[in-house]
This record gives C-alpha cells, structure tokens and sequence, in this order.
C-alpha cells in the first residue's frame, strides 16, 4: 500500500466515521456513500484526495455519464449519475473544512459535482413502476396448496405484505410479540428489533380487503405458532426453514418445518415471492410492488384528509404526499388520465351527484326532526 493510499484510506475512515457518529447514519446509508468514492477513485486513479479541484470535478461528470453497467454496454442512468454526485459532493464538501485540506480543495469546486438543471428534472422525475393487479396477488396466495408449515408460513407472508404494505427488511424481522391480535396491530418498533427504514417505529393496522381471505390466513398462522409449536414472544414470525443432515451427513435436505430462527437477511423472503409467483404463472413482482398495489387499492376510496393521514402513517411515512404522490395517484396511468379529464364536469351540468351521510349525519337529522315535531 502507498503512503498516498494510506492517507486516503484514514481519511475516508474519518469520513465514514463522521457520517455515524455525528450523523447518525446507517450502515446501509453510509455505503451509498462508499460506492460514489469508489468511482471517483477509479476514476483519479486512487490519486490523493487533496488533488480535488474543479477540472477534475467537470471531468469526472462526463466519466461518470459515459460510464458503463457492470456486464452490459448499457451506460448508467442519468438518476444514478445524480445520486452518486450528490454524495460525493457531501464527502468534498466535508474534506474541504478538514485540516490539512482547507487550503487545497476549494469550495467553488465542489458545487461543480452536480447535473445541469436539465438533467436534475430528467433525473429526479417520477418512475413508472410496475405491481401486480389484486386479481394476480390472489391467484399466488390460493395457489399456495397443502398444510406443511413452509406451505403455511409463505402464504401468510405473502398475505400481511398485501393487508400492511410493510417493507420486507421489517417483516423478516418481526417477532411474535410485535402483533396485537385484539386489534389487528402489526408494531414496527425498532426497539423490539424490527428493521424499519430510518430506525422510524411504525403502528401499522392490517386493511381489510374486499379479499378477505389473508388476513384469515395470516391469523392461522400466527394461532399456529403461538399454539402448536409454542413460540415465545421473542420468537420470529416468519421463521426460517429448518435444515436438517443427510444421510451419512453428505447433504442437508429441507424438512418442510421451520424452526425459531430469524432469517438472516430479506433474500430468503424475497426467494419465496419468485418461487410463488413462478407457480402460480403470475409475472414476478418484488414484495415492495404489493406496497403500490395496496396504496393504488385505497386511493379508489373517498377518504376523507384524516383517514388518508392515518392510512399514510401506516405505512411509515410522515407526509401524505410522499403516499399518495410516490405510490398513488402521482402515477395515474396516461390513460385514465386522460379519461378523468375528459369527464370532469366543467360545466356543472351532471345531475347524478351523490352524497354520503354517515350514522352521526342520520342521528343529527332524526334531532332536527324530532325538535320540529315538538
């Protein structure tokens, strides 16, 4: 190792130390960060960090927007470009005020790590992402046959992704004490060990479906574990398969049980998606697309602003537009855009106006009634 690589090195172990400490960052956060320093240096070439400066920086754009995907001559996406700048610009933005680098990297420099306005919109703009319909997630679920508890666990997480929208790293790690069965209550606290986006605790309530066949399955499972294999408050929901010895020890072979074992991380689950979808000839959507369907479900609803707070907090975010722009109707299909304005009523003309009064709405007006009696 150089002298120049070790410099480089400390520093960058500064750098990630700052972010976790001071920060309060992730691990996972954190290595976005070590990705973009990654391409710088191979970039640089591993030149020493201090060199920083703006030719390189206007350079390193153009590298970075001409470079290609691993094993494909694809070149990487615009957004992609946008995200590793950003985080390199925070990494030399905090090289620039540490000592011995004050005087080398100036700060006019750094603001070249960014995009043209143009680019910034193209990057940033909306996704078009893709989930399955509720027709499709149901074809999986029922084709989920036989009564083994493999059979039994993967069509029950399969069904609480689809009635909570919860991410999977926080499903994996959900244990039995993290649901309250009186009140249909899924407690995403990071504090019980549930891995959620940002440490974040979220209170999610299981939504009642017009399917209303998961949450049937999902309760049996849990009933299952808590009474027939006696699982503790500690213990996984979702437990790992249990593996057991060949014979002669030579191989390991699947038992078709489980055992109180946490998953060790979300490509078991993600595994039981694929192979679910596969047999039962539905396209494979990832667990996270059942989040979108669930929020596309709801948005056909006349909510009322409190019940889309409530609905929101739910799945973990704080601001509504975050769920109803990222998930919902921010992502209308063209065409039933285009349907939706087309039969606005602009001139006020539509007769068929339907209002919808509530039990309290009834009780109000039975008074009103009563009180004109008298």
């Amino acid at each position: 190792m150089t002298s120049t690589t070790y410099k480089n090195e400390q520093t960058k172990r500064r750098f990630y130390d700052y972010l976790k400490n001071s920060k309060g960052f992730s691990g996972k956060s954190i290595e976005c960060y070590e990705k973009a320093i990654w391409l710088w240096e191979d970039f640089s070439h591993k030149a020493d960090l201090g060199s920083f400066n703006q030719t390189l920086a206007e350079s390193f754009k153009d590298w970075l927007k001409t470079k290609k995907k691993a094993n494909s001559e694809e070149t990487i996406s615009l957004s992609y470009s946008y995200d590793m700048l950003r985080y390199l610009k925070v990494f030399f933005d905090w090289l620039s005020r540490q000592p011995g680098f004050k005087s080398k990297i100036n700060q006019t420099a750094v603001d070249y790590l960014r995009l043209s306005r143009a680019e910034v919109k193209i990057a940033t703009q909306p996704k078009s992402v893709g989930f399955p319909s509720l027709e499709e997630v149901k074809t999986v679920i029922e084709n989920i046959k036989g009564d083994s508890e493999i059979e039994k666990r993967d069509k029950a997480l399969i069904s609480l992704i689809l009635l909570t929208g919860a991410r999977i790293s926080a499903v994996k790690s959900l244990s039995m004490r993290c649901f309250d069965k009186s009140n249909l209550i899924i407690d995403q606290d990071p504090a019980l060990g549930v891995e959620t986006k940002f440490r974040k605790r979220i209170v999610s309530s299981l939504i009642p479906f017009s399917y209303k066949e998961p949450l049937d399955y999902f309760l049996k499972w849990f009933d299952y574990l808590e009474n027939k294999k006696g699982f503790k408050p500690e213990n996984p929901i979702f437990p790992a398969t249990k593996i057991e010895n060949g014979k002669e020890n030579m191989s390991y072979y699947n038992t078709g049980e489980v055992e109180p074992i946490f998953w060790k991380s979300s490509s078991s689950p993600r595994k039981i998606f694929e192979k679910r979808f596969e047999q039962a000839g539905v396209k494979h959507y990832h667990p996270h697309a059942l989040r979108h369907l669930l929020v596309k479900e709801i948005s056909k609803l006349p909510l009322t602003e409190e019940e889309k707070k409530a609905f929101s907090q739910s799945l973990g975010h704080e601001n509504v537009g975050t769920t109803f722009g990222s998930y919902g109707y921010g992502k209308i299909e063209e065409n039933r855009q285009t349907e939706i304005i087309r039969n606005i009523d602009y001139g006020g003309q539509k007769k068929d106006i339907k209002y919808v009064i509530g039990p309290k709405d009834i009780e109000q007006i039975a008074e009103l009634i009563n009180k004109s009696k008298d």
